[in-house]
């Protein structure tokens, strides 16, 4: 078994019309033992810096993981949570260098995060933020895996350059027959899921999936996704900047 893994980040009209950059970031790594790595982030639309806050999470959220499972392969949930709690820390504190550096608040770097661990018969995934991933099983079923954590106002998210970032951490393992996956930050979540259920949408996956499934160039792949993330269909029903990762299983010729 092998994974096919593909993403992009594109900017937002509204960023577009403010001369405001892309303020996603999107990281993939694979490892030797064929584990896909995963981390998106949204950086605050109101913080000035938050475009580096969300790459340098992603970058830093990338090698913690891989240094943290070239060690040890966690044993149960809780070691899993535990991994992924020191993985967040350690992306906060990468930041934290970072504005202490240029002499800047914090809060000026503001980016939520999500990373996930895909590989074998197991998923994992953790977040801080208004994220999203989906799955989809063998059979066809699909179910949120992840959906974004709400605060008390809208509009409102967590970050990892909050102070209190580690408590809200949310980690979730899943062993299981997972045949695909995608990861998103909200900029398509009135796309990817039916509110206030955070249900998945099928006919928003289904031809994404089957997409990622059939590519074979994986720099073409990810320009089309590019290409569609932008497009005016899409546009037309979000103006936020948005990041999708798609992850599908496939079966390798022998």
């Amino acid at each position: 078994m092998s994974w096919h893994v593909i993403g992009a980040s594109v900017q937002g009209t509204s960023h577009q019309a403010g001369e405001t950059p892309c303020q996603d970031a999107h990281c993939l790594r694979q490892l030797p033992s064929g584990e896909w790595l995963i981390a998106i982030a949204d950086g605050a639309g109101s913080a000035s810096r938050s475009a580096e806050g969300a790459q340098l999470a992603v970058d830093r959220a990338i090698t913690a993981l891989e240094e943290a499972l070239s060690a040890a392969q966690p044993a149960d949930e809780n070691a899993w949570r535990a991994m992924m709690a020191a993985v967040f820390t350690s992306a906060r504190a990468e930041i934290v260098k970072l504005a202490e550096h240029a002499s800047a608040p914090l809060r000026d770097f503001a980016t939520t995060l999500l990373c996930a661990v895909v590989g074998g018969d197991r998923l994992v995934v953790a977040q801080v933020g208004d994220g999203l991933a989906v799955t989809r099983d063998g059979a066809g079923q699909m179910v949120c895996a992840a959906h974004p954590q709400r605060g008390e106002y809208a509009n409102e998210a967590a970050f990892i350059t909050m102070l209190q970032a580690a408590e809200y951490v949310e980690t979730q393992v899943f062993d299981g027959a997972i045949d695909a996956a995608a990861f998103s930050t909200d900029g398509l979540l009135r796309l990817a899921l039916k509110l206030p259920a955070y249900a998945p949408h099928a006919p928003f996956f289904t031809p994404l999936f089957d997409f990622a499934a059939a590519a074979t160039d994986e720099a073409l792949a990810q320009q089309q996704l590019a290409d569609f993330l932008g497009s005016p269909r899409v546009c037309a029903r979000t103006d936020d900047d948005k990041t999708l990762v798609l992850a599908v299983r496939a079966i390798t010729a022998v």
